[in-house]
């Protein structure tokens, strides 16, 4: 095996992210070298199969509102460090995801409501507004192509800031 490969292979092994508790087999987080670019360190996920219900997969993290404004208010600090947060709360609730999206370098970062697929006790209570519900980080859809998949290292970040794991979610629709 070239050392190239045996390279590849030991990030592949780094790259695994465990599967979350609350999660069935078919939701498994899993990065795979990227088709889209020609860079051999660019991953991105694998992409579950489509709901039996139909709906979208989404992936990212449970979170409360107060968390995201808190990781909001960290990244506002980090992009305009030699600026004042506005005393507003408003401010940084209506910004928090803009922030994160910026700070992180993301192309995707949005809110949504996602089904509680399994076990649930991984998954603070705080972040499921109803039952089998669970408000969402979402940073990617299955949807959407390749090219705006977040990198490990984005998923690793807020991975250590929230403390928890990430994973598939299928969507609950806001209608």
């Amino acid at each position: 095996m070239t050392s190239t490969a045996s390279q590849l292979e030991r990030s592949l092994k780094k790259l695994q992210i465990s599967k979350s508790g609350s999660q069935e087999t078919s939701t498994v987080v899993e990065w795979v070298p990227s088709t889209y670019s020609s860079d051999a360190s660019q991953y991105v996920l694998v992409r579950p199969p489509r709901a039996p219900c139909g709906n979208r997969r989404l992936f990212g993290f449970p979170i409360v509102k107060r968390e995201l404004w808190n990781i909001g208010t960290i990244a506002f600090k980090q992009i305009q460090p030699n600026k004042t947060l506005p005393e507003n709360n408003a401010f940084i609730a209506m910004n928090s995801l803009s922030f994160l999206e910026v700070y992180l370098g993301l192309r995707v970062c949005t809110m949504a409501r996602g089904k509680v697929v399994g076990n649930s006790k991984n998954i603070p209570a705080e972040c499921m507004p109803s039952p089998g519900k669970v408000l969402l980080l979402v940073l990617w859809r299955d949807t959407e192509p390749e090219a705006t998949c977040p990198t490990p290292s984005q998923v690793h970040s807020l991975e250590v800031k929230l403390k928890r794991s990430p994973g598939w979610w299928v969507e609950v629709p806001q209608f």
